[in-house]
């Protein structure tokens, strides 16, 4: 079954800020349109950065919250390399081993690389 994503790269201001991404399923284009919207209302201050956002068709079902790997004292939770792909309309997302593993398979500008503390379930 395919679904509607919005995946967005979101970063916070100032040097140490980490780009990372987020994959919210939604059940219709226009849904998910309302939600870039409300995202861009929300995260309208200045401290963050909003790198991309925008609504894909997919068959990825990715975790929707924080991977349980993260516990409430401080520890940092664990953190997921993806490579994103535009093909024919349909945004496919897989898992690379590392950032520059995936930044070295990277060969067109419809694909690029997210770190994400969502865990993909299937593709």
């Amino acid at each position: 079954m395919k679904t509607v994503l919005l995946m967005f790269l979101l970063s916070s201001a100032g040097p140490n800020g980490e780009v990372g991404a987020s994959y919210v399923e939604k059940d219709s284009v226009e849904e998910c349109q309302q939600g870039i919207v409300a995202l861009k209302e929300i995260l309208a201050e200045p401290r963050f950065k909003i790198h991309y956002a925008g609504c894909h068709q997919s068959s990825a079902q990715i975790s929707e919250f924080e991977h349980p790997g993260a516990d409430d004292e401080g520890d940092k939770p664990e953190l997921f390399v993806y490579l994103n792909r535009i093909e024919k309309g349909q945004l496919l997302v897989s898992k690379a081993g590392s950032l520059a593993s995936c930044e070295a398979s990277i060969n067109k500008s419809e694909s690029w690389c997210a770190v994400s503390t969502q865990k993909l379930l299937r593709q």
